[in-house]
This record gives structure tokens, C-alpha cells and sequence, in this order.
């Protein structure tokens, strides 16, 4: 089993900084998820762990081995990329049994090998086929099914789920959860999915502009994000940043719309509601905001009141039978003790 570390990772091209200053540690069997926008340096993390990439400056440990320098092939991992890299010539059954022909293994052990792994993931009656006999998702098996046919020190896994359809990627997210469990290895997945990293990780690694923004569990990072950003990458539909000026008693939003709820100081500041904590004020003096109904959206199990407050748009996730039409006067309750603020200019969290 393996442990990964990370020491002042860095990572430049011709005046390019992709990754700045990264101290990062993996612990043995976790499986961490590299999150963030593109750009943000996950996936050339995810590289210089492999070897495919050096670092200009920093240390990167397997364990107590230092492995700067040490090629791809002798650091013992298992890439599956995004466009699977399966060979087309070759059958379901050469393409999960290339690795250990690469090793020279006995044609027997081989086989059994390939069986085990084919079953892992439910292909053993597909092992004839060629790829372009295959459903994109039967692809994606076969190459976890490559990945997983010997047993690495570290499974590394880039954006694997992105060329699937919504469905599909509901099961595979199931499937890889629970081979993460079977296998026991230790796993870096890298994606800018906030849904696959909340269900997939131990912990999520978020990064913006190479830059490590926060890293803990989905619970702590969904209900104390450390920063706006991470407020507002995390969630299905994202946070509401509300930018504004606070004073003893209330939060002005653009000077026009007032959030009657009291700010931890006055002064700039960016106020986060979760769609989810906002509620209709049916009652006289209930509500905290006020509003005007911008868009409205039936998604099935619930609704979507869009508001638009002086250029800034606030999301309201509502039950599946509210009905509201656009232009409609519309009331909100918002709870103070589910608020949360930030700093302006930094951006960071205030606790209250």
C-alpha cells in the first residue's frame, strides 16, 4: 500500500505558472479527487504523480521513496484517461491482458487474470469484441478492467466519466466507488464534476489557478467551504454570492435590495445562501427579501425561482409543486444561522 506526498510541488512552462507551492498528502487506500476548473492544475498533478510530467521545483514521494526523476513504467501505477486508450485491433480480452504480456507473464496466469478483472466489472461475456463493437460505457470498463488486471501501488484517474451520458455515468460513479472499496489502492482522480467528487472521494482537493484552495472531506467542504470560490464550485445548484455592504442590521445588495439580516461587521462583504436554505414567506413579516421573479424553472422533484438583484442573480430551490411566473412579486424567508460570509476582498469565510 502507498501513501503519496507532495512537498512544494511547482510546475512551469515558458512563464506559465500551472501549479504553485503544492503541499498535498495522499494517505494509503484514500481516494482523492482533484477538483476544479480547467486550468486549475489538477490534471498536471495528477501528471507529474504518473512521471509523464516533472516538476520545475518541489518533492514528490511514494511512501519514504523519493520518485523525481524515476520513470512512469517503475513507479507502479494505473492510468484510465477520458478517451479510454484502447488499442481498436485488438479484442476486450487483448486489451485488459496487454499489461501483463508487456511483463512477460505466463499465458496461464494471464488468463486467469484477465477473468478476474473482466468479472469486476462485468464484461466476461464481451471478451470476443473489438472496442468499436462497444457502447461507451462498455469502453470505459474495459479500460478499468485494464487498469485493475494487476494490482498497482496508485490508481491515477483522468476526468474517466466525461464522455458518458448522464445515465451512464450515474452507474459507472457506483461502480468505481465500489472498486475503490474492493481494491484497497490508493486513487487520484481528477475531474471538474462536483457531483462525481462529492459521491467518489475520502477527501476532495479543490484548485483554482494552481493554487490549493481547500482539501477535506465533501461533508466539511459543502457546509464549511474555506473561501467564496470553494462556496461556490461546491453544490448542484451552486451558492449564492451575493456581493453587497453590511451595516448593524442589514445587507445591501447594489444599494437597491435589502437582505434584512445582520452582518457579522459592516463594511463590503459577500453574503452565501445555498438554494436550498430559502423558503417562501407566506406569513406577514417573515420575509428578509424581496424580489421579483426572474426565471422559473420545473426540474420534476423541485423548482427554481431565479431573482435578478441589481445585476446579481439569487436562486431559490423550492418544492416540486411551487408555481410562479416570471415577473410575479416574490417573498423569501431566509434562515440567518444557515448564512454564510466572506471577506470581500480575500474572499475567505467569516465565522460568526
Amino acid at each position: 500500500m502507498t501513501t503519496l506526498r507532495l512537498q512544494g510541488i511547482d510546475k512551469k512552462w515558458d512563464g506559465f505558472h500551472a501549479v504553485k507551492n503544492l503541499d498535498l498528502q495522499i494517505e494509503d487506500r484514500e481516494f482523492l479527487v482533484l477538483l476544479g476548473p480547467s486550468g486549475c492544475g489538477k490534471t498536471t498533478t495528477m501528471r507529474m504523480i504518473a512521471g509523464l510530467e516533472e516538476p520545475t521545483s518541489g518533492d514528490l514521494y511514494f511512501d519514504a521513496q523519493r520518485v523525481n526523476g524515476i520513470a512512469p513504467r517503475l513507479r507502479d501505477v494505473s492510468m484510465v484517461f477520458q478517451n479510454y486508450g484502447l488499442y481498436p485491433h485488438m479484442t476486450v480480452r487483448d486489451n485488459i491482458a496487454y499489461p501483463l504480456k508487456l511483463r512477460r507473464q505466463p499465458a496461464a496466469e494471464i488468463e486467469a487474470a484477465v477473468q478476474r478483472a473482466a468479472g469486476r466489472v462485468e464484461l466476461q461475456h464481451l471478451l470476443q469484441r473489438r472496442p468499436a463493437e462497444l457502447s461507451g460505457g462498455q469502453r470505459q470498463r474495459v479500460a478499468l478492467a485494464r487498469s485493475i488486471v494487476r494490482k498497482p501501488r496508485v490508481f491515477l484517474m483522468d476526468e474517466p466519466l466525461s464522455n458518458l451520458d448522464a445515465k451512464l455515468r450515474g452507474t459507472m460513479r457506483a461502480e468505481l466507488r465500489h472498486l475503490a472499496r474492493e481494491l484497497e489502492v490508493t486513487t487520484v482522480y481528477v475531474t471538474h464534476d462536483q457531483v462525481e467528487a462529492m459521491t467518489l472521494a475520502t477527501r476532495v482537493a479543490i484548485m483554482k489557478e494552481g493554487v490549493l484552495q481547500q482539501i477535506d472531506t465533501p461533508e466539511n467542504i459543502y457546509n464549511r467551504p474555506a473561501n467564496a470560490f470553494v462556496a461556490g464550485f461546491i453544490g448542484s445548484p451552486a451558492m449564492n454570492l451575493l456581493h453587497g455592504d453590511g451595516d448593524q442590521e442589514r445587507f445591501l445588495v447594489g444599494g437597491g435590495h435589502v437582505v434584512a439580516v445582520p452582518p457579522p461587521h459592516a463594511g463590503k462583504l459577500i453574503l452565501g445562501v445555498r438554494p436550498e436554505d430559502v423558503q417562501l414567506a407566506r406569513e406577514p413579516g417573515t420575509a428578509n427579501l424581496l424580489g421579483e421573479v426572474y426565471a422559473f424553472e420545473l426540474l420534476g422533484d423541485n423548482t427554481l425561482v431565479t431573482v435578478k438583484l441589481e445585476g446579481q442573480y439569487f436562486v431559490a430551490k423550492l418544492e416540486k409543486g411551487e408555481r410562479v411566473k416570471e415577473g410575479d412579486p416574490i417573498a423569501f424567508c431566509i434562515r440567518p444561522e444557515r448564512l454564510y460570509w466572506f471577506d470581500a476582498h480575500s474572499g475567505e469565510r467569516i465565522d460568526q
